[in-house]
């Protein structure tokens, strides 16, 4: 017989039910959002490339976050950690492990984006006095997480930005700080301690501060760390934005103990409370000077747990990516110009004394005005908050340093000196990521 081939079109409809799925198998898939803090509204830490959420036991130990549960909780002063790894570490890790420490190269500290209410205009250009204040105004400062930003209204201001000027704002009134206006950012990743150096940035405790280079290198090998995650030399509103969160109701709410390790390891705390006098007790033995891992050592936190930033009072002074002129800095006035939105810039001062009665050339935020009244003591300008030392740039010193030194005694968050900007041994900088 014959066989014919007949072939007949057939037109068949497939229709599917998606059924969202929480398990395959035995494997587990997460579906669940990520972890969002309700009083952050929306300024929750942005992570990307190459930084792992991480939570730090009290004895220091590192973990790699689950993101979809608990890791942070500014309402109880608990603030976000991040680490970045070294180029080959020991395993690849995965949530829930522990990282060991010679596997991260640097630690960070998110700070979110926030408004707060304005408590001091700074505007001041004469000493208040020539003898310690009987009393201390220092105070909470009241900080609201938001993403929106304030605009010119009875309540609020918009930030002028600008040394010297005050725009509409005034006391009373609410302004986004303007480090998280700077880079149009809902936070910044903040080094969790002084910058060090080993054979590159590292950003780590018990390591030594990395010293002895002009701003120029500091900035340089700063910006150049990590490009794809913004990485720069911190600014002074950016160090005013760490400060002024430490003394709310979500950080420490008082002065950071000083760093007293004379070997300028980082992250230590004087075992003293004593920060009152100078020269301070200084020291690298356990009975002076304590590692950030231990109950005194938390006191050296911008939290007052270990969750915080640490070495913002004491340790080597920190230099500002914040100027009023070249100075010995080792950098250009093209270079300046060619990278302005990675500087503060303050009014060029004629003269040396004119520093003393500068603090009204303060951008408001930048934790330098707003701590006056400023009194001429003991050979030294103080301010009223905390006795801390409180001198303003100049034409001779253009530079800003912040913190003081393992020395000093007299130290604190809110202290600010001058610095000429050339290499010095008590001299270091601090990272920043401005991650979008």
């Amino acid at each position: 017989g014959v066989t014919e081939e007949i072939q007949f079109p057939i037109e068949i409809t497939i229709t599917v039910n998606a059924v969202e799925r929480t398990s395959l198998g035995s494997d587990t898939i997460r579906s669940e959002n990520v972890y969002k803090e309700n009083i952050l509204h929306g300024t929750d830490p942005v992570l990307k490339e190459e930084l792992i959420p991480v939570t730090i036991a009290d004895n220091g130990e590192v973990t790699y976050a689950d993101t979809h549960t608990e890791w942070y909780k500014y309402e109880n002063k608990e603030w976000a950690n991040a680490v970045i790894l070294v180029n080959e570490p020991s395993k690849e890790y995965k949530m829930g492990d522990t990282i060991l420490e010679e596997d991260i190269e640097s630690y960070f500290v998110w700070i979110p984006k926030y408004k707060y209410k304005l408590f001091d205009m700074g505007n001041y250009t004469t000493s208040a006095g020539t003898s310690k204040p009987s009393q201390s105004i220092a105070k909470t400062i009241e900080i609201e997480f938001t993403l929106d930003e304030t605009t010119n209204t009875e309540s609020s201001c918009v930030s002028p930005k600008v040394a010297g000027e005050s725009g509409t704002c005034e006391v009373g009134k609410w302004m986004t700080h303007p480090a998280f206006q700077n880079f149009d950012v809902t936070g910044l990743w903040v080094g969790k301690f002084e910058t060090g150096n080993d054979n590159g940035i590292i950003v780590k405790p018990n390591v030594p501060s990395w010293r002895n280079v002009n701003v120029a290198t500091f900035f340089k090998t700063s910006y150049n760390y990590k490009r794809e995650l913004d990485s720069h030399m911190m600014k002074n509103t950016e160090w005013g934005a760490v400060a002024y969160l430490s003394h709310s109701k979500y950080g420490i709410n008082g002065n950071i103990r000083i760093n007293n390790n004379s070997n300028f390891l980082t992250g230590y705390a004087a075992a003293g409370t004593n920060q009152s006098s100078y020269p301070g007790t200084s020291g690298t033995t356990d009975d002076i000077t304590k590692t950030y891992n231990t109950k005194t050592g938390y006191k050296a936190s911008s939290t007052g747990n270990i969750t915080g930033v640490y070495d913002m009072s004491g340790g080597a002074e920190e230099i500002m990516a914040a100027y009023s002129g070249v100075g010995k800095s080792g950098l250009t006035l093209e270079e300046l110009e060619q990278y302005q939105n990675y500087f503060d810039l303050y009014p060029a001062q004629s003269a040396l004394t004119a520093s003393y009665g500068s603090w009204n050339l303060r951008i408001l935020g930048d934790a330098t005005g707003e701590m006056g009244p400023f009194y001429r003591y003991s050979s030294g300008w103080h301010q009223n908050w905390y006795d801390v030392s409180s001198d303003f740039v100049s034409s001779d010193f253009p530079w800003f340093i912040r913190g003081a030194t393992y020395l000093s005694g007299l130290s604190g968050q809110f202290s600010f000196h001058r610095h000429a900007g050339e290499s010095y041994q008590y001299t270091t900088s601090r990272l920043i990521l401005t991650v979008k």
